[in-house]
């Protein structure tokens, strides 16, 4: 659906806010920049909380160049999580590595790499990344933010290689209420769904005569059980079942 799709059923069908029920200088309890404003924030906490939006081809949230000497990356601001970076050119995923378990973490592959020894590394080809490190100030405004940081620091060789992610993200871009041909980034089956949001957003303020509160809520608990079904649905289909392997990373035979 487009935003203006989703514009007019938000303030018909759901807020019933129509130009004959208000009289007086304002046709309508909200303009459309409001419920755009809400539209977008119902938006962005579907994708968030319901995990919504994989990606691993827009430029913009999934690709990172190597530039020499440089360990940590800002991701954009739309990344919630990585769930695994490479190499362009390479064929296996690069080992994942939280930078606080470094001694204790040993990746049980054929491609085995020591996280312990991780400090010790002179600048050479990118073996492991982590996530776990943070981009939280910049010109004095505070905000969350991941970062990618990669092992060993790369070398002057390596510097425009690209690592490519497979990331969760919110969406990209705001809608605008210029551009009411935009479609939402989150599958058509929630973009309904999503509008509880919104309409929470919107009834909360209004006058308590109204019975508003009271509905907000309604909206809100309603907007939640689309998201958690949602969410159920996406980790199913980013589950894998665990791998088992004795003699190496803590298992070996006994005698």
């Amino acid at each position: 659906m487009t935003l203006g799709e989703l514009l007019t059923l938000l303030r018909v069908s759901i807020l019933n806010d129509r130009s004959d029920r208000e009289s007086g200088s304002a046709d309508y309890l909200w303009t459309d920049q409001t419920l755009v404003t809400f539209i977008n924030e119902a938006h962005r906490r579907f994708a968030r909380r319901g995990l919504m939006l994989r990606d691993a081809t827009t430029d913009e949230a999934t690709k990172v160049v190597l530039k020499a000497g440089q360990t940590v990356y800002p991701l954009h601001e739309s990344v919630i999580s990585v769930m695994s970076a490479k190499l362009e050119d390479a064929v296996a995923d690069l080992t994942r590595a939280g930078h606080s378990l470094f001694a204790a973490f040993s990746p049980p592959s054929e491609s085995w790499v020591d996280p312990a020894s991780f400090h010790n590394h002179q600048p050479g080809p990118t073996l492991a990344f982590s996530t776990d490190e943070a981009i939280n100030s910049i010109d004095g405004d505070t905000f969350e933010q991941v970062s990618l940081r990669v092992y060993p620091a790369p070398r002057a060789e390596d510097a425009g290689k690209v690592i490519r992610l497979r990331v969760v993200r919110e969406p990209i871009e705001d809608f605008n209420v210029r551009a009411l041909s935009a479609v939402p980034e989150i599958p058509r089956a929630h973009h309904l769904e999503m509008l509880d949001w919104a309409a929470y957003l919107a009834l909360r303020i209004v006058d308590d005569d109204a019975g508003a509160p009271k509905r907000a809520q309604e909206f809100a608990a309603s907007f939640e059980a689309h998201v958690k079904e949602a969410r159920n649905l996406a980790m199913r289909k980013l589950f894998a079942p665990t791998g088992w392997g004795f003699g190496r990373g803590g298992f070996s035979w006994g005698s």
